[in-house]
């Protein structure tokens, strides 16, 4: 086996479409006990507790299905969510992915999930399209889909098509999946003195579009009257949609007597907030007017500590630190082996790591440079690391879990290391002839210059050393089993007026000493830290 180590807006009453300068969102939205507002297109209302399309298109070949239904209380009792045939369902409160039970955030190779002001979306990352939702006991009151661009598909559902108004009564013809053990009812209502109160604050809003609404708010509330959800989502709603500038902003909690939802802990409810609320974690997330949500949120000058339970706001400058599962105070000083670090404001102030970065591959087992450690799938060939004009990589047997081959390929030159031997080709540029040689530990007792940027040597009968210019080591296992490590030390080059060469240590010496020749002239290095690239993470070149 072989192993390695080294060392380194919108239009109330018609579709929504809300323009930023970045792009133009198309959204659909049902709340209240059926209200539908389509992309394109007047809102109605579906009286019904039959299964329903909201949306269902294919883009990039990429499917997407949302399908909702409600319950005997209006409410929505289950959302379901298909994306790339992966399957999410929001029930009784929960949200289940695959079948399992997840909690926020919740990171995905195709979604993420997470909360958003007072509530929780789902944003998809094969797709432009986001989910947002709203729960309350009982179920959900508020669900809209986001498309972030057009769509050159065709779309089914509810929520219609973004670029063409749909006819109501097609729409719902089309979109149910009907049963034998639901029904969909003609709409009905009565006049309703809540209703008609209400939308006498919202005519400088509606203005023309009044009767409408009215008569949605009538339908919505219609053998609803006792649960206050069904109507206080409406009017939310209606009032979200009229902005903050509207006459009813601020006065319609007290007209409808819908109760400011709870907010746990320290923070507070707004109607228009962020909907990343600033904690220890974060203090300063970024987020655009669009991400001005209802929102629970801190007083201000104070952040969410969130690295303690119970929903407390603090300064910025009490915020605890953490460190492998463990709190501390502002002030605080832990120490390792590389390097001391004290808590301030809630982030680590570190003395310089005075450590070499290391990678350690042993079989199948890797150690990363920055501590990090998995296991590789076998029959492999990787890039264990890359910089700008050198690469390691590594192979693996293909009848058993180890290393085969470590190759460090820098520059013109290629050297293989395997089972007891190295093998070594260097491309002559004035002729394109390859020269090669192949040497064992006998073969090679001394130091022998790969090229005018490494050296290679034997450090024993079973290691294998490779020092290069610019401050890496490579130390192969070459016998019983090949295995590897890099060590990372990058210095910078400076002029200077007397030529330097690159050494191995000395035998018996504790100490590596280098002194690093770049090419043949006048190059020492110096201690100042540099950026190369490093792919932390290795990358499977081919399966065989």
């Amino acid at each position: 086996m072989l192993a390695v180590c080294f060392s380194l807006v919108s239009v109330i009453g018609t579709g929504e479409s809300v323009a930023t300068t970045e792009t133009r969102k198309y959204i659909c939205r049902t709340f209240g006990s059926g209200v539908v507002q389509p992309f394109n297109g007047s809102s109605f209302y579906v009286h019904s507790n039959c299964p329903f399309t909201l949306t269902r298109f294919t883009h990039n070949r990429v499917e997407c299905d949302i399908t909702t239904w409600r319950g005997d209380n209006g409410l929505l009792a289950q959302v379901e969510i298909i994306i790339n045939k992966i399957r999410t369902v929001l029930q009784n409160g929960s949200i289940m992915v695959e079948r399992k039970s997840v909690s926020l955030p919740y990171d995905h190779t195709y979604q993420h999930i997470f909360h958003y002001g007072i509530y929780t979306k789902l944003r998809s990352s094969l797709l432009p399209l986001s989910v947002t939702w709203h729960s309350v006991p009982g179920g959900i009151d508020t669900v809209w889909v986001e498309l972030e661009q057009e769509l050159s598909t065709d779309m089914t559902g509810l929520c219609g098509k973004h670029n063409l108004p749909g006819n109501k009564q097609q729409l719902i013809t089309e979109s149910v999946l009907a049963d034998d053990t639901c029904q969909t009812r003609d709409p009905a209502f009565a006049m309703n003195e809540e209703c008609r109160m209400f939308f006498s604050y919202t005519l400088d809003c509606l203005q023309a579009r009044t009767p409408h609404y009215i008569q949605l708010c009538e339908e919505n509330i219609y053998s609803y009257e006792k649960n206050k959800y069904i109507g206080c989502a409406f009017f939310k709603e209606v009032v979200q949609q009229c902005g903050n500038s509207s006459y009813a902003w601020n006065i319609w909690r007290m007209v409808t007597k819908c109760a400011i939802p709870s907010c746990p802990g320290d923070l507070a409810y707004v109607e228009r907030g962020a909907a990343f609320v600033p904690s220890c974690s974060n203090p300063n997330p970024r987020f655009s007017d669009q991400d001005l949500v209802s929102s629970c949120v801190c007083p201000r000058g104070k952040v969410l500590n969130d690295h303690a339970d119970g929903f407390h706001c603090v300064s910025v400058s009490s915020c605890p630190c953490v460190f492998n599962g463990k709190s501390f105070s502002t002030g605080d000083i832990r120490r390792t082996k590389c390097q001391s670090c004290v808590c301030h404001s809630g982030k680590w102030q570190c003395s310089e790591n005075f450590c070499p970065s290391r990678c350690l591959i042993e079989g199948q087992f890797v150690t990363t440079v920055d501590g990090k450690q998995y296991v590789l799938p076998g029959k492999c060939t990787y890039v264990a690391s890359q910089g700008l004009n050198w690469t390691v990589m590594i192979e693996f047997s293909q009848k058993a879990p180890s290393l085969k081959t470590v190759s460090l390929q820098l520059f013109q030159v290629n050297a293989v290391f395997k089972f007891e031997t190295i093998y070594h080709t260097n491309v002559n540029q004035h002729n394109s002839s390859i020269l090669a040689w192949l040497l064992t530990y006998q073969q090679l007792t001394d130091l022998c210059r790969l090229t005018d940027h490494a050296l290679v040597f034997w450090q024993s009968s079973m290691y294998v050393e490779v020092h290069t210019s610019f401050g890496m080591k490579i130390q192969v296992q070459t016998s019983p089993e090949i295995q590897f490590r890099r060590v990372f030390q990058v210095f910078v080059a400076t002029a200077t007026m007397t030529p330097q060469t690159i050494s191995p240590p000395a035998a018996g010496s504790s100490k590596t000493q280098l002194n690093l020749l770049l090419s043949p002239g006048v190059w020492i290095f110096t201690r100042v830290p540099i950026n190369i690239h490093v792919l932390v993470k290795l990358n499977c070149v081919h399966q065989r």
